[in-house]
């Protein structure tokens, strides 16, 4: 039986791309492994999958008995149902650790921009080459992540295997990244729910329910001019924080549209708080959304 690799669902391009190039490298390794979903990948996901001409991975919705490796997360919340009746062996993740294990497990956790990032270093370490289109999509996923190393979450590291990837890939990194930005961020065809719940992360913090959603995109005005609506679906939903973060990443930061107080939107983010404010730096949900809100629900 196979080794199955996935990312968190509502998988984005870091999810589905490390689950693919780890599954390619521990298959070089000689270990029997497929890579998974746990959704449908997201139009910028597809864009690199069809660009380097590779197949999207196999979407599941249990893994009960299965060996298991977990990529781009490791919370419970994000990950399949049934988790505890599968195997879990390895974690290789950029996220802050929040699971824990009966036995001892593999774990790989770096504070780097991208799980991508880890995976390429692991090829290195275990010398193995990286063909044309796993360095495409590595090198996809590091773009995507870091936002064209806009991100604050980029690192040298980021940086770095960028350099390699991008003459194995074959690209010019700066042009390559805004097609696919352009390709992953057109929301024309998308309901209010489809967009709040594209990129959406579940939390708890200090017992509260709180979702944090995020897009990206070349066009805000397009959002923004059906705000009411959005706000309806939002505030409609059962949780007891939710804030949509509409990412422009040109003028790098984030229409934040949001059920919760206005004074935590102001002290999160230095703003003066109302329905579609501007919060000028803000891009990273991991460094600034997740952290800027538990410190101020806590």
């Amino acid at each position: 039986m196979s080794t199955l690799i996935f990312g968190h669902k509502n998988p984005d391009t870091d999810s589905i791309c490390s689950a693919i190039s780890l599954t390619y490298l521990k298959n070089k390794l000689g270990i029997d492994a497929k890579a998974c979903a746990l959704g449908t990948p997201k139009k910028e996901a597809l864009f690199a999958l069809n660009y380097f001409g590779v197949e999207s991975p196999c979407v599941i919705n249990e893994a009960k008995g299965n060996d298991i490796i977990l990529v781009d997360h490791n919370e419970l919340i994000q990950t399949v149902d049934d988790i505890k009746e599968a195997n879990l062996i390895e974690i290789v993740d950029h996220h802050k650790v929040e699971i824990s294990t009966d036995v001892p497990i593999s774990i790989r956790v770096m504070p780097v921009g991208c799980t991508c990032t880890i995976v390429y270093n692991l090829f290195k370490e275990n010398n193995v080459e990286i063909p044309k289109h796993i360095a495409g999509l590595l090198l996809s996923a590091i773009l995507s992540d870091t936002l064209l190393f806009k991100s604050p979450t980029t690192t040298e590291m980021d940086i770095k295997a960028c350099e390699e990837l991008e003459n194995l890939a074959e690209v010019n990194k700066e042009e390559y990244a805004m097609e696919m930005f352009k390709a992953g961020t057109s929301l024309d065809e998308y309901t209010i729910s489809e967009i709040v719940n594209m990129d959406f992360k579940e939390f708890d913090m200090a017992g509260k329910k709180v979702g944090i959603g995020q897009v990206f995109t070349l066009d805000i005005d397009s959002i923004l001019s059906k705000k009411d609506e959005f706000l309806e679906f939002i505030n409609n939903t059962d949780h007891d924080m939710l804030v949509l973060a509409i990412t422009d990443i040109i003028k790098e930061g984030s229409y934040l549209l949001y059920k919760a107080d206005d004074n935590i939107i102001s002290e999160a983010f230095n703003v003066k708080a109302h329905q579609g404010v501007f919060a000028e730096g803000v891009v990273s949900r991991k460094k600034q959304l997740v952290p800027n809100l538990t410190n101020m629900v806590k």
